[in-house]
């Protein structure tokens, strides 16, 4: 499911890993050492300036709800990393500034979940996650009640 997304409806493939991947043996020493550890910040903090050298070796400081145009000007400084591990990802993002990029991600991202599984004594009996669950304050964690509503909620 997670291939085969054009980027033309979808934008570009997302490459992510598990939270644990670093811990497997079979990760190469030079991907585990090539880690930049990024601690969110709120942007009128003292310290949170990324131009006032906030950097060290390995770590960054970030100001929350940071837009796109945010990102790329500083993460593409870093472009030689393997490796971006984030303190947290709430209020991390802001948002973008095409619209049309917007809605390409919000596709692709509503693909890549999965199912919340397992709902026993119920046919069927998993649960699709929505993760735009946040978005629909009507939005409950409940099974498809028949075949033709067992599907994803792409919509």
């Amino acid at each position: 499911m997670l291939h085969g997304l054009s980027e033309e409806e979808f934008g570009p493939q997302i490459h992510f890993r598990e939270y644990s991947f670093l811990q497997n043996p079979s990760v190469p020493k030079h991907v585990k050492e090539s880690l930049l550890n990024v601690q969110l910040c709120d942007a009128h903090s003292k310290g949170c300036n990324i131009s006032d050298g906030t950097t060290s070796r390995g770590f960054i400081q970030f100001p929350r709800n940071s837009t796109e145009q945010m990102y790329m000007q500083v993460f593409s400084q870093y472009k030689d990393i393997k490796v971006l591990h984030f303190s947290s990802m709430a209020n991390a993002f802001q948002g973008f500034n095409d619209e049309a990029r917007e809605v390409k991600f919000r596709n692709r991202m509503k693909r890549y979940v999965g199912l919340w599984c397992c709902v026993e004594n119920r046919d069927p009996g998993h649960i699709y996650y929505d993760i735009y669950w946040d978005e629909k304050p009507e939005w409950k964690p409940e099974p498809p009640r028949t075949s033709q509503d067992d599907h994803p909620p792409w919509d």
